[in-house]
């Protein structure tokens, strides 16, 4: 009985076509995991920024009869500790922190703490969106002086 050699042949190119698609569809993939480790590194960074802003005004709010720079700085300290303890670095230049009062400072006056913050992004460079701002405002009531 005589054996073809034309199985042995079809696997070597089915290899070879396998190897082809993979070469294409790999970088995609990878892609599409950065993209998505991106987005959520991004909604992380959001969700601190947010809550530190929380902190602030929480802290401002409470700060009795608004001292001045010394307030502001407590201020300012606790949003950066809020944001530090979840791993975002608000001492950089790429974020701030804005405390604005629309009335007096007095008990039952509203107070806002803003921060800002720009996100830099992993594969942002690919896709033509190397960094973007995000920013979380809270606004709270002076509590009693």
């Amino acid at each position: 009985m005589m054996r073809h050699s034309v199985g042995h042949r079809d696997s070597n190119q089915e290899r070879g076509a396998n190897l082809v698609e993979m070469a294409l569809v790999l970088p995609l993939l990878a892609l599409l995991l950065f993209g998505v480790v991106d987005m959520g590194r991004a909604f992380h960074s959001y969700i601190v920024v947010t809550n530190a802003s929380r902190e602030g005004a929480r802290r401002a709010s409470r700060v009795p009869k608004y001292q001045g720079s010394l307030a502001v700085s407590a201020i300012e300290a606790a949003v950066r500790q809020e944001a530090a303890n979840s791993g975002v670095d608000l001492q950089t230049s790429n974020s701030g922190i804005v405390i604005g009062a629309s009335a007096g400072l007095d008990s039952g006056d509203p107070i806002s703490v803003t921060v800002h913050y720009t996100f830099t992004t992993l594969i942002g460079g690919l896709v033509g969106l190397p960094e973007f701002p995000m920013s979380g405002t809270t606004e709270m009531v002076i509590f009693g002086n």
